[in-house]
Formats: C-alpha cells, structure tokens, sequence
C-alpha cells in the first residue's frame, strides 16, 4: 500500500505544509501553493523510504534555535527571515545545499529588500550549516554567495553642528538636554543612554559605569534591562561640565528615584521617545537630519579622529572589543588633511617672485603660434633699442 502525502492549508495564512504517516508535522512555516507541499512531501518521502539518513534543514534550524543563547531581539529576526528561507529549503537534506539552490532562494525573496536584507537571510542559512558541520553532521560547508552591498557614506556632526544642536535642544526641550548632551558627548548608544541609572554615576572622581542597557520590546515582550552589548561593563572617565549636566537635570526634576530619564521606571517599547524633539530642532535649526547613532557614536568618533586623536584612545571611549569596529565610525573630515598640511615645515628655498613677463606654456597650435609671433616682436624689440652701426669701419 502507498504511502500518501497529505496536504493542509494552516490556519489563518495562506500556506500550505504537508505530513505523513511516521513523521510529525512540524512545521511552522509553508508553501505558497498545495501542489508545491505535495511536490516537497512526495520528494522527502522517496528519500526518506531509500533509507537515507539526512538531516533536513528545517530540523538543524529548529536544533540550533535550540542549542543557542542570543537576544531576543536576533532570535525575532531569525525567526522573520526563516519564514522566507523554510518553503524553499525547509524540506532539503543539509548535504544536498549548493549554489544552485541558493541562487532559487535569492529568486524566492522580495524584490523589495535591500542587498544587506538579502544578505542577512543567507548569513542565517550559512550560520546552519556551520553549526551542523561543527557537531560532525555534514562534510564541509557549502559555499554561500553573498550580494554586493555598496557602501554608504556616513554623515555625522561637527562640533560647530553639534553646539548649534545641544543649544535647541536647550531651548526647546529642557528635558532633554542631559540625554543628548550625554550622546553627543561621550558617543554613548540609545539603549545604554536610556539605561543610565543614579548608581552608574561617580562623582568623585567623576565616571560613569557602562554595565546595562535597554532591550526594545515588542507586542509579546516589554522592554527590559540586560547586560551591556557582549556582556562586557566598561567605565568612562568624565569631565567635570558631564557631571554638571547631570546634576542641572536631576536639580530640575526630570529624572526618577532610579533612572535618569524615566520618572516610574517605565519605557516605550521601542525606545523612540527621543525622535520627535530631535527631528524637530534639527528642522527648525536647518540642521542635517541625523538619527541618534550617526549624532552620537559616528560624530563623537570622527571629530576625535580629525582632531588627531590616537585610534585606540576612540575604540576606549567607544567602548569597542575590536580596532575594525572603530574604523567604521573615525571617519575624517577636511580639517584632519588641513592639519597635515599646517603641521609639516615649510620648505627652506627661496620664495618664488613673480616677474612682469609670463612664459606661455600652451600646447595648441594657434597659442604657439601667438607665443612665437610675441617673441619676434620683442626681439625686434631688442634689435632696435641697440646702437647704430658706424657706417665705415675704423683703420
């Protein structure tokens, strides 16, 4: 008797998936039509009677969410991207991946996304396939033919465009000053600005412990406090117009009984309080329009990379575990070559004075000829201004 595949449309979506007798259904995503979850099951069930021994992709996936400890901001856009990558690749053996069925997969996602978005669906496969291949599941790992991204140039603030900011910001909206003040000053990331506690806060000497930070939430989670981005505290040193600032705002009664910037200790689930007043001084201003990251870690980067601070003194302040991380926010601006140029000696020879006459240098054919006919005239010029000669030789 034949085993049959058995195909059903899930609930409230608009895919398919399929099952037979001896295995589960466990799939969370599908296909887009029924004749291709019946094309999938009938293909895994001629595998399966062979008596091949595989590991489908959508087993290893499920095995790595399970063997991984990550965010759960990553493991949200691990699970959006698997929703694209499962009806293409879902039902095939983890030795079977190759280039071919790569390239379908890149056919199979929108149109729409960007080559980065592209890129982080084939990093996930590719992630897989590694994690099989080191628990001795799979021979090698295939190669993953990532897109072309083109890279961006990063605008960020000068110290004049960051004054003119801070000074809006100041008028504008006083409760938030010391936020943007704290960015724009020592580079410090939204979530970690947002995190800063009373505790954090030294002020003698003056410092501030960067151990925690803010992970957004989402309908299903509020936001809550984790550790600081690779586990990893760092302490700042500080000047002393920091601690000022900080307490003008705890003076002023804008910050809680814990939190600088939250009153009840609550939070926005998307950590965006701070658009609205950044976006609108920057409008009323005619200041570029920046997001948070490019006013804060990318401006405070570049102006002590143009300034001629050292590499390593930016990746402290930053916060960076690696040099090539830093590198990608220092970028120069044009004081940085000015300076180079300002800070060489100048050259000992003697300066060049300019003459009356100008040596034509023109390579055309009508300026040489121009040029020619000028040096004709001043040396008939010359000829005339030279004294007669006698008519009669003297004996």
């Amino acid at each position: 008797m034949a085993v049959e595949v058995h195909v059903r449309k899930l609930e409230k979506s608009w895919q398919y998936d399929f099952k037979f007798p001896g295995r589960p259904r466990d799939r969370k995503g599908g296909f887009r039509t029924r004749q291709a979850a019946k094309i999938a099951g009938t293909r895994l069930l001629a595998k399966l009677e062979s008596g091949a021994q595989g590991i489908t992709l959508a087993d290893a996936y499920e095995a790595y969410m399970g063997a991984t400890r990550m965010k759960d901001g990553s493991r949200d856009c691990y699970q959006t991207y698997w929703k694209r990558i499962s009806p293409v690749m879902g039902d095939h053996f983890i030795d079977e991946i190759d280039t071919t069925l790569l390239d379908q997969l890149k056919q199979e996602l929108p149109s729409s996304w960007e080559p980065k978005t592209t890129n982080c669906a084939l990093s996930l496969v590719r992630v897989i396939l590694r994690f099989m291949w080191k628990r001795g599941k799979l021979r090698h790992v295939p190669y993953v033919p990532m897109e072309p991204v083109v890279t961006k140039h990063r605008d960020w603030y000068t110290v004049e465009e960051r004054d003119r900011l801070l000074e809006g910001i100041f008028c504008q909206y006083p409760e938030w000053y010391l936020f943007f003040y704290l960015t724009c000053r020592l580079g410090l990331r939204r979530s970690e600005v947002y995190a800063i506690t009373h505790r954090q806060v030294r002020h003698i000497p003056p410092r501030l412990i960067i151990d925690q930070q803010l992970q957004p939430g989402s309908r299903k989670r509020p936001v809550k406090v984790i550790p600081r981005k690779n586990n990893e505290a760092f302490t700042l040193e500080i000047s002393q117009d920091v601690i000022d600032a900080i307490n003008w705002h705890v003076a002023r009664g804008y910050a809680g009984e814990q939190y600088l910037f939250s009153k009840t200790g609550r939070f926005p689930l998307k950590l965006d309080s701070h658009v609205t007043p950044l976006a609108r001084v920057q409008r009323k201003l005619g200041l570029r329009s920046l997001g948070h990251h490019a006013i804060g870690r990318h401006s405070v980067a570049s102006q002590a990379a143009t300034g001629g601070e050292p590499i390593k003194a930016i990746q402290a302040q930053l916060g960076h575990r690696s040099e090539k991380s830093t590198h990608r926010y220092a970028h120069l601006g044009s004081k940085a070559q000015l300076g180079i140029v300002t800070a060489l000696a100048a050259p000992r020879h003697r300066k060049p004075v300019e003459t009356k006459t100008r040596v034509n240098l023109a390579s055309t054919g009508k300026q040489t000829r121009h040029a020619e006919y000028g040096n004709y005239l001043n040396t008939l010029t010359i000829i005339a201004m030279l004294p007669s000669a006698p008519e009669k030789l003297p004996t």
